[in-house]
């Protein structure tokens, strides 16, 4: 009797394995469709994030460029552009990215793109920690040997600098005008003027993407 129900359970037993079988595959194909609906929620989040990033990133950059075209037209300035450090957290790196300038003038970014901070550190120190500055003799005033020669060799005479700084005041930037001849400039509205374009853009100044 013991034989016969042992042979009758036996002979159910590839149903009971083949279903086993069908839970198990059922389970994991449930589980992987979990797992990529799951990540293709967050790819269409991060979609979302990174358009959003970018029409930000586009809108600001909109209004940096127009402060520095007013600041040209305002002061009659060659050249005008931003020294930034980077990247952010680890500068290592100065570059130029916004530039607006005269059209017979040469632009000053290709000068300055991905210069290590260790070659003009005089120079660096001097951005990182002066509020505002206008240089009207750039033998004298700028000591760094190498950012002055790259001034000189693009015509520079004259600048007018003010710092750029984040909402825990760290450096950010500095906004130059650069003058190929002498300035008409009077210095008390160039502060203020400098100082409108610095509120203006310094919380809202993309960073250099490296």
């Amino acid at each position: 009797m013991e034989e016969i129900e042992m042979i009758s359970w036996v002979q159910y037993l590839p149903s009971i394995i083949t279903a086993l079988g069908s839970i198990i595959i059922a389970w994991f194909t449930y589980n992987q469709y979990t797992k990529n609906k799951k990540t293709d929620l967050e790819i269409e989040v991060l979609k979302h994030k990174t358009i959003a990033e970018n029409e930000r990133r586009s809108d600001n950059c909109a209004v940096v460029y127009g402060e520095l075209y007013d600041l040209k037209d305002k002061f009659g300035a060659d050249r005008v552009y931003i020294v930034q450090p980077h990247p952010l957290g680890n500068e290592d790196m100065l570059s130029i990215y916004f530039e607006v300038h005269r059209n017979e003038i040469k632009e000053m970014k290709p000068r300055i793109q991905k210069k290590k901070i260790s070659e003009v550190a005089n120079f660096a120190k001097h951005m990182a920690t002066s509020q505002f500055k206008i240089i009207k003799d750039i033998d004298e005033q700028v000591e760094d040997r190498y950012a002055r020669s790259i001034m000189m060799s693009m015509g520079t005479k004259e600048l007018i600098m003010i710092r750029l700084s984040d909402n825990k005041n760290d450096w950010v930037g500095t906004v130059f005008c650069d003058f190929t001849d002498e300035m008409r400039v009077d210095g008390k509205f160039a502060e203020q003027a400098m100082q409108k374009c610095a509120t203006t853009i310094q919380y809202i100044l993309p960073p250099i993407r490296d």
